[in-house]
């Protein structure tokens, strides 16, 4: 009996255990918790939120929705308002979120109080303890929160973009259709979110102040109406203005090596260069302000090197050269500013260029001097004038230039500052030093150049030959103690013309005899000299003329040849003189301007039509065979004046310049025309200064 008590006794023990352990594990007695509370509109932190708001519940488990609908509450505190908020629930599929949405747009600017009283339960029955409230604040009237640029902003670029911030969320047909600028631009409007962003495809203007409103008619998601808003600013002005682009706008034949500059009247900010050019197709390089070279003033040859000027150029440097027989289009931004004045800007423009091809001689062609560019430079192009392109890439006008006789190189002046390169535009070296150098002339093997020079205090340093590199001699000689052309070459604007047919100062004013030996040198005033090159001792012999053109060495004759004015005779006529070494001058014949003889001592001349005739009437091409035959004339309009003659290299052709008679300084283009007069052609619409070379 005692064994059967004892097991018995052990077995309601083990049911009894079972029971703790089956209402332990399977029989739910903890209560729901509400975990979350949240604005589904919140407006800047999660305790404000959009009238529109709904409140979004979570719980910790699957609840019974009647229980949570019963006992949730939203009221407003603050001051308090009976009766509760009205509005709906929806619930997910396990229950355990819901939606609270207001049956109506909450009022503004209010403090609202979530409320979930005691007793809510779970699906089980477990009744929860009251959560804790959620109180929360709606938002007053939409506002704009900031505006790009801001209110009274001054010196605003033209091409800036205005970006209006708004405090939430917009209806952005209805905030477009409240907007008003003043004065009328047309834009573009683009959102971001709350952040309105009206772009100018044309700019706005320069030195305007511009008004932005937006009434009370614009408003947000929610329907509330935005307190009326006005901003003004005021844009920049048009102070900087560029003085030429290079490359010139719509030229063709352009240097591969060209830099891409604008040069401005004034000095630039370099600050404000960044990104401001755009260069379609993409060309990589780097972009500087940069000075001008600059020989129009003096200071002393031994005193401090004076201080930098200012830059006044934009330029853009490809890191490599630019491809051939292609369109650029180039884009200035509205942001370059002028240096001490952020108040002036450059006006945006866009232009385009035509890069040419390089060549690697020049023989029979014809090289000429153009602006065409936008700044004067050398130029080469065919015998008929067709492929025109541009050999120098200066910023500044160059003055003259000779070619070596191979046809292979190029020397040349701008600026006071002589340079020597390939044709194709390579290899450029500048020659000389702390002086200034004009009028290069290539000596007959091409080892080295005859220069004219002035010192940086202006001084008058004559002629001096120069080795060029590598032609296993630097030393610098000077041969002719006298004679440089002024300084200020910079200031030869257009194509380098005058009203006088005259040579300017600084082009060419050398030539060599046969032999290499003995020289002819024009120095800018006119006086020609001869020089031994060889016996440095020999003084150099005056030649009793006033030279006006290049002179030109003609073996026929085994004389030098070039037009001017005797100085001590008794005929002060212009004319054609035959120069020899020995210094004797014989005149050849009449000529009002520069002549030129081929190699069989025939002659081109300039001469008027008039009795007395002089350069203030138009000047004519006329050709002068050897000996006594008959002047052919080789033009007649009474328009045009003719400048600058030479033969072909063939002497089949002869090539000339014409410039307008009503505006002498102005090129009317480069011509050819037979020596019977027939097949006159023109080649060019402008240049200056052109040469048939061999």
């Amino acid at each position: 009996m005692r064994r059967i008590v004892e097991v018995g006794s052990a077995l309601v023990a083990v049911m009894a255990l079972g029971l703790v352990l089956y209402n332990a594990t399977l029989v739910d007695r903890r209560p729901p918790t509400l975990d979350r509370v949240a604005l589904s509109l919140p407006a800047g932190d999660a305790h404000t939120g959009q009238t529109l708001t709904a409140i979004d519940l979570e719980f910790s488990e699957p609840v019974q929705p009647s229980s949570v609908e019963n006992r949730f509450s939203v009221n407003v505190l603050n001051p308090p308002t009976p009766g509760p908020v009205t509005g709906t629930f929806s619930w997910n599929g396990p229950k355990t979120s819901a939606i609270f949405t207001p049956s109506a747009k909450l009022t503004e600017s209010t403090q609202f109080k979530v409320s979930l009283a005691a007793g809510f339960q779970d699906l089980s029955g477990n009744a929860a303890s009251a959560a804790p409230d959620f109180v929360f604040k709606t938002v007053g009237p939409p506002v704009v929160a900031a505006i790009d640029p801001a209110e009274g902003a001054q010196q605003v670029a033209v091409d800036h973009q205005v970006k209006i911030t708004f405090d939430r969320l917009m209806d952005t047909g209805k905030v477009e259709a409240a907007l008003h600028i003043s004065p009328a631009t047309d834009h573009q409007a683009s959102w971001a979110g709350a952040v309105l962003t009206l772009s100018f495809a044309s700019g706005m203007e320069f030195a305007t102040a511009y008004t932005i409103s937006i009434d009370s008619s614009a408003v947000d998601e929610g329907g509330g109406h935005l307190a009326p808003f006005t901003a003004s600013f005021t844009t920049v002005a048009a102070g900087l203005k560029p003085i030429a682009t290079v490359p010139a706008p719509n030229v063709s034949g352009a240097s591969i090596r060209s830099a891409i500059a604008i040069i401005f009247d004034g000095a630039v900010d370099p600050v404000s260069v960044a990104d401001s050019l755009r260069i379609t197709p993409s060309v990589p390089g780097s972009i500087s302000v940069e000075s001008l070279p600059d020989d129009s003033s003096t200071r002393p040859a031994n005193g401090p090197s004076p201080s930098r000027a200012p830059g006044q150029v934009l330029q853009f440097s490809p890191s490599a050269q630019l491809a051939p027989h292609t369109t650029y289009t180039v884009t200035l931004a509205a942001t370059v500013r002028r240096l001490g004045d952020p108040g002036q800007v450059a006006a945006p423009t866009t232009w385009t260029f035509t890069t040419g091809q390089t060549t690697t001689s020049a023989q029979n062609q014809i090289a000429f001097l153009s602006d065409r560019g936008g700044i004067r430079n050398l130029w080469l192009m065919n015998p008929d004038g067709s492929n025109p392109r541009q050999v120098t890439s200066e910023l500044v006008p160059v003055t003259g230039y000779d070619v070596s006789p191979d046809g292979g190189t190029i020397a040349y002046a701008a600026g006071g500052v002589v340079h020597v390169t390939k044709t194709d535009g390579s290899d450029a070296r500048t020659i000389g030093g702390t002086h200034w150098d004009y009028s290069p002339t290539f000596s007959p093997d091409g080892r080295s150049l005859i220069v004219a020079r002035r010192g940086v205090d202006g001084s008058d340093a004559g002629f001096w030959t120069v080795p060029l590199p590598g032609a296993g001699d630097d030393r610098e000689r000077q041969i002719l103690t006298s004679g440089a052309p002024p300084i200020g070459s910079i200031g030869s604007d257009g194509d380098g013309l005058g009203t006088s047919s005259s040579v300017d100062p600084w082009f060419q004013r050398v030539a060599f005899a046969g032999d290499a030996r003995t020289v002819l040198i024009v120095g800018g005033d006119g006086q020609a000299s001869l020089v031994d090159l060889q016996d440095a001792t020999a003084a150099p012999i005056p030649v009793d003329l006033r030279v006006d053109s290049v002179p030109v060495w003609v073996a026929a004759e085994a004389s030098f040849v070039a037009t001017g004015t005797q100085l001590s005779g008794s005929n002060p006529a212009p004319g054609v003189w035959r120069v020899q070494v020995t210094g004797t001058v014989a005149r050849l014949g009449d000529s009002l301007g520069p002549a030129w003889p081929d190699g069989r001592g025939d002659l081109v001349v300039l001469r008027g039509q008039g009795a007395g005739a002089s350069e203030s009437e138009p000047l004519h091409a006329t050709y002068v065979p050897q000996g006594s035959g008959t002047p052919v004339p080789l033009t007649t309009d009474a328009t045009l004046s003719d400048r600058s003659p030479t033969f072909s290299p063939t002497g089949d052709q002869i090539l000339f310049l014409r410039v307008p008679a009503s505006q002498l300084d102005r090129s009317g283009g480069i011509w050819v025309v037979q020596p019977s007069g027939h097949g006159l052609r023109q080649l060019t619409t402008d240049g200056a200064y052109p040469r048939w070379l061999p």
